[in-house]
Order: structure tokens, then sequence, then C-alpha cells
């Protein structure tokens, strides 16, 4: 059985930095992915883009290759992620799927899908917020005629043309997909509670670059900004806000309530005749693989700052890890850099601990 100071589980752009950062401080690590890196910004639909632009793309030592101002892609954002372990040769097991993961007496046990096991005195949950796909359970009425999506939707060419289409869910992702498939179908979008939708570019500037200036992605989780930012949940969707969506032709209501054969209801008494229902409803966390139940709840995995209850667990990558940059990869160093930093905490003091005891063992 392989045993290492830390096991990093997900080799997407948390993974990898955590991974830079041990080898930096010569911590022995292994990453595991169960697929390859950067296959998860891949499995997005095609044509998708980030919300950032290139500048913010980037992490430490590899800055994000294109113009500065644009915005990349998710298959370019993937190719980055490959780049960037190869660059530092990072020890990164792909097509390797963790089953679960125990603790018995200190060590962390975990077990792969092949059966094998692997040991650590520390663990980092590095899979990110987007997982599994959350589906409304009122999709179960639908006629086995209509065809469902949900986020993992590859390519809007499956979308056959012409089709009645009902996109729900008004983030990044649902706005993006209804815009882009309004010169081809008849696109219905069912958005939520009221939020923001800022322009993605001010004055020739990313918004991230002007909310940056100002200080506001990396103010504190419990500060009285990010509580506002939290509250009010903006989208930098400007190209694909009401008004412009309307103009493709795209019809905006409000919430999807129910659903029965073909026909989805909505708030306000607005109904609509589907052939395609696209679930654009946001993600869950995927916690069956992790055997220890105080660290989970009904919302997930649960962490302050990306420490969590468990002594030597460790998570990163997640939204409002620390700020509202945590989500972004601009933000994702500082808490990166901030998690790494307790396991090495944890790694030193457990190795006091294993030599205190050793020392008892011999005057005994």
């Amino acid at each position: 059985m392989k045993h290492y100071d830390c096991v990093v589980i997900g080799a997407g752009q948390s993974g990898l930095y955590a991974a830079k950062l041990l080898k930096e401080k010569n911590i022995p690590y292994i990453v595991l992915e169960r697929d390859k890196v950067g296959q998860v910004w891949k499995n997005r639909w095609d044509g998708m883009r980030l919300f950032t632009s290139r500048q913010f793309c980037g992490l430490p030592g590899l800055p994000f290759p294109g113009d500065a101002d644009s915005f990349p892609t998710v298959n370019e954002m993937g190719e980055y992620l490959e780049v960037f372990a190869d660059t530092f040769k990072l020890f990164v097991r792909e097509n390797c799927e963790v089953l679960s993961v125990t603790k018995q007496q200190e060590q962390f046990i975990v077990t792969l899908k092949d059966g094998e096991q692997l040991t650590a005195k520390s663990l980092i949950n590095a899979t990110g917020s987007n997982q599994v796909p959350h589906i409304p359970s009122i999709s179960s009425h639908l006629s086995d005629d209509v065809l469902q999506f949900d986020g993992t939707l590859k390519s809007l060419k499956l979308v056959p043309d012409g089709s009645r289409v009902v996109v729900v869910g008004d983030g990044a992702t649902g706005r993006q997909i209804s815009g882009r498939l309004a010169s081809v179908c008849k696109v219905t979008l069912a958005t939520g509670a009221t939020r923001g939708l800022p322009p993605g570019v001010i004055l020739g500037k990313d918004l991230f670059w002007w909310l940056n200036k100002i200080g506001v992605l990396f103010a504190d989780k419990y500060s009285v900004v990010a509580k506002f930012l939290q509250k009010r949940n903006p989208v930098p969707c400007g190209d694909f806000n009401n008004r412009k969506l309307k103009k493709m032709g795209v019809r905006i209501v409000g919430r999807a309530q129910n659903c029965s054969e073909h026909t989805v209801f909505f708030e306000h008494g607005e109904t609509c005749e589907a052939d395609v229902v696209i679930w654009a409803t946001g993600y869950s966390d995927n916690t069956n693989w992790l055997k220890l139940p105080h660290c989970i709840n009904e919302a997930g995995f649960v962490e302050e700052y990306g420490i969590t209850p468990e002594p030597g667990l460790f998570i990163i990558g997640r939204k409002w890890l620390s700020c509202r940059a945590s989500e972004l990869l601009m933000g994702l160093p500082q808490d990166a850099e901030n998690v790494i930093c307790e396991v090495k905490k944890y790694l030193v003091r457990d190795t006091n601990l294993s030599i205190s005891s050793g020392e008892l063992a011999k005057k005994n």
C-alpha cells in the first residue's frame, strides 16, 4: 500500500495548483483524477466562454496565452491546464477514480475504483463545485418524447433545428445557451430570482478588472461588501441580458414550477410547449466517496476557509471559500496558499506527535 504525506483529489485548476505548492514545499503528494487533466472544462458545451478574460485565467508561473482582454473558451481552459501540469511536472494519476475515503489511526485510507488502496497523512478535496448536475424533480413529469439535457450538454448541435426549446436557469450557462440557440430554435428562458446582469466589459476593461481594482473581489466572505454580493448574486452576462436576448427572439419567463407531458408551467400562469428542455440549474456536490459523516451536511462538504472538522482534511476550489474571488481562477492562489500552509502545519504537528510518542515508548 503506497503512502503519501498528502493526497489531492481532482486535477482541475485547484488540484494542480495545490500540487505545485506541495512540490515547492517538498511535501510528498499525488493527485488523483478520475478522468484526464482539464477534462472537466472540455466536457462543457463547445463554444462556451468563461466570463473572466485571459488576464485572470492564468495561474502563477504560467500566463494564459492569447489576447489578455479576450475571453477564452472552455476547451482552451482545459488545454491550458494540461500544459500547466506538464510544465511543472506535476505527479498526477489520470483515469483514477476515488471510491471511498475513510480514516484509521490518524491515516486516511483512499480506496480506488479498481480496488487499490493508498494511505495519506493529509488529504485535499479539490473536486470543485460543478460535480453532479442538479435536475429538478419536475423533469420526471415530461413525456419521453421531450429531449432533456443538463449542464453536461456537450454540443448545441444535439438540439434539432426548429425545436421549441425551454432553457431552465438564467446563470451564465443558461443565458449563453439561449443566445446561441435563438437563431435556429424557438427559445424560452425560465429565470429565477432577480439578479444583477452587468456587462462583461466596461470602458474597454473586463468587469473583473474593475472589481479587482476597487478591492471587492477579495473582501472577506463575512464582510458587508461580500454579504451584499452574495445576496445580489450578479452574473456578468451583459451580452445575454434580458433586453438583448429578447432582441434575439428569446422569450423570457419566470421560474419553472411544473411540467406535464410536453408542457412546462411557469409562475404567473405562463406556459410553453417544449420539444427540448435544457436544465441549466446548477450542480450539487458528490459526497458519496467521503465516509466521514461529520464533514458532510445538506449543502455538501463542511468547511470553514478550507478547513474541515476532520484534522488533516482540507478543501479548496469552492464558492465563497474565503471571498467572491474563490470561485474564480484569480482567487485560487490566495485560497490554495492559505490551505497548503495549514496542510504543512498539520504535517509538522503530526510529525512532532509521532516523535514524542516514539520517545515516550523508548523511555517506557
